[in-house]
């Protein structure tokens, strides 16, 4: 089957039925106002990982005066990191995630 595109026309959308409705279910309803639904087994369940990332996203946990100490003194360039400490950490994280133990 060969479908022409042809600019500023959009082909026509098919009608879309729920699974929810059947054709007489859906007459009656329309007839009658309701639409009848059944209860649906549909359930969601967070992670540790996505409550992290959400409480990190808002802010939880964070110390701004210390954040706002450490910009301070990195735009004065009086901000001198240690390299040993964020190695360690780093090790530490990648032991966390499964990898190798710190």
């Amino acid at each position: 089957m060969t479908n022409t595109i042809k600019p500023g026309l959009q082909a026509p959308q098919p009608q879309v039925q729920l699974r929810s409705q059947n054709t007489a279910a859906g007459s009656a309803s329309a007839a009658s106002g309701t639409v009848a639904s059944r209860p649906s087994d549909d359930s969601v369940k967070i992670t540790d990982s996505a409550k992290a990332l959400d409480a990190a996203s808002r802010g939880d946990g964070i110390d701004t005066k210390r954040v706002e100490d450490i910009r301070a003194r990195v735009a004065d360039g009086t901000y001198k990191p240690d390299a040993q400490a964020i190695a360690s950490k780093f090790l530490a994280m990648e032991g966390q995630m499964g990898g190798v133990k710190a």
